[in-house]
């Protein structure tokens, strides 16, 4: 069981880091500005990816709450599955709680153009952010 619990931790810290980096990476290169489409074009390619990222992170965690139970179901230890369904949640949660800060630069970025389009669009793509989808639609 050990096993599954770090093929499964390292899989899910490494999906909050990588959309963390690709966070990161749109807000440097904005300088926390959105001024041109193509500025709004990053900034959805992260919350696309950051999207997708917490569907499968969903997935990941009911698969490996079935890897546990069938494992149970052999004979295996309910007290050993329950701890490391513990240390999942216990390794997860701060990797969960950092990405928070960086998608909140995302969400807090400042709109600064000509173009009511692209603050509206923004807009409208931190709405859909919040409603469980798998990406924002195509323009």
């Amino acid at each position: 069981m050990i096993y599954y619990l770090i093929c499964f931790i390292l899989i899910a810290v490494g999906m909050q880091v990588y959309s963390n980096r690709k966070n990161a990476d749109v807000y440097e290169r904005t300088r926390g500005v959105i001024k041109s489409r193509l500025d709004l074009m990053a900034v959805k390619a992260a919350i696309n990816l950051s999207m997708k990222l917490a569907v499968i992170y969903i997935v990941l965690f009911v698969l490996f709450i079935i890897v546990l139970v069938i494992s149970v179901a052999r004979g295996g230890s309910l007290g050993e599955a329950a701890f490391s369904l513990f240390v999942f949640g216990i390794v997860t949660l701060p990797v969960g709680l950092i990405g928070k800060t960086y998608e909140k630069k995302i969400k807090t970025l400042q709109v600064q153009t000509d173009d009511p389009q692209i603050a509206e669009k923004f807009q409208l793509y931190l709405k859909q952010w919040n409603e469980p989808r798998w990406r924002l639609p195509d323009d």
